[in-house]
């Protein structure tokens, strides 16, 4: 008895320390690391944030410079805008259903007079390439939000 338990003890041991580089070699560090930068309150200003989209969209529609310039304005007011209402709502009961349909509302709102202005500043033909690269990005974060259920559900049905 004693043997066997002793055995089973060492192979523990030998298995644990076999499996114990591979756990090591994680490749999400990197991953982890910037989510830790963000949450430190890292994040950019609006108007580092106004100029990085500006400098995307002037590149994927190749913008004139007075759009450019409407386009890093709009971007801008947004950034700010965003800024001030995500620190009310830090403030406020996250948990309150009521004050997160309403902020959803607020978004929302937000999100219709951006495309309305977008309309605009931007040529049709810009504009219809605008709304591709918005539906593009809106299907890769659905994909995305499908994919992080699934494996939620993944994991609650494992424990």
């Amino acid at each position: 008895m004693k043997k066997n338990l002793l055995a089973l003890a060492l192979g523990v041991l030998v298995m644990g320390s076999a499996v114990a580089p591979a756990v090591a070699q994680d490749t999400t560090k990197p991953r982890q690391e910037a989510r830790m930068q963000k949450h430190k309150g890292e994040r950019k200003s609006p108007e580092e944030r106004a100029q990085a989209k500006t400098e995307r969209m002037d590149k994927e529609l190749d913008l004139s410079k007075s759009q450019a310039k409407k386009v890093k304005a709009l971007y801008l007011k947004e950034a700010k805008e965003h800024k001030e209402k995500r620190a009310h709502f830090k403030k406020g009961d996250k948990k309150d259903a009521a004050a997160r349909e309403q902020m959803r509302a607020e978004m929302m709102a937000a999100h219709q007079r951006h495309n309305e202005e977008m309309k605009d500043i931007l040529n049709k033909k810009q504009y219809a390439k605008y709304e591709e690269i918005q539906a593009k990005k809106r299907a890769k974060h659905e994909q995305q939000r499908d994919s992080r259920k699934s494996h939620k559900g993944e994991r609650q049905h494992r424990s």
